[in-house]
């Protein structure tokens, strides 16, 4: 018994799966997959997330949390960066379908990722001075954003649409 509890705001005040409400919009009354779009030839899709270290941009100058995890790092499939010639550690730099390109960043190598995808921690990359303790240290996955998808239910916006290749530094 679930006494005072509000209802859902849905016609049946359930958590409803099939909606009449977006059917008659139109929308699809039944939640569909539908496959992104796969990455060019030569490119990763661009991941990107967050560190239990880190908030956003702003922790990354702080003494004690810059001490624990001082720059990111690119997690890359360990059999894709064999095929590239790309050692566990090594400094590269990202191309995204722009022609954006990165900072450097070290790779680490694992299986811990699938062979299509790239992944780095956000807030890093900065090219603030001011910012003594993170300025230059890892890439910027915001600056390799230069792509967004909306979702035509929701209107929010998909930045996981963005690619890039891998330039190993010289």
């Amino acid at each position: 018994d679930f006494g005072d509890a509000s209802p859902f705001p849905t016609h049946s005040q359930k958590i409803e799966f099939y909606s009449d409400v977006l059917g008659l919009a139109g929308l699809g009354a039944m939640p569909i997959y539908e496959a992104v779009e796969p990455p060019p030839e030569g490119f990763f899709r661009l991941l990107y997330g967050r560190h239990p270290v880190h908030t956003f941009a702003k922790t990354q100058n702080t003494p004690l949390l810059s001490e624990l995890y001082p720059e990111n790092e690119l997690w890359l499939n360990a059999d894709k960066a064999s095929e590239l010639g790309v050692e566990n550690g090594a400094y590269v730099r990202l191309e995204n379908q722009d022609g954006v390109m990165s900072s450097p960043i070290s790779v680490k190598a694992t299986q811990r990722i699938r062979g299509d995808a790239v992944f780095l921690v956000h807030g890093f990359g900065h090219d603030a001075p001011g910012l003594r303790r993170a300025n230059g240290k890892g890439a910027s996955d915001a600056k390799l954003q230069t792509r967004y998808a909306l979702d035509p239910i929701s209107g929010g916006a998909g930045m996981r649409v963005n690619f890039v290749r891998i330039v190993k530094e010289a």
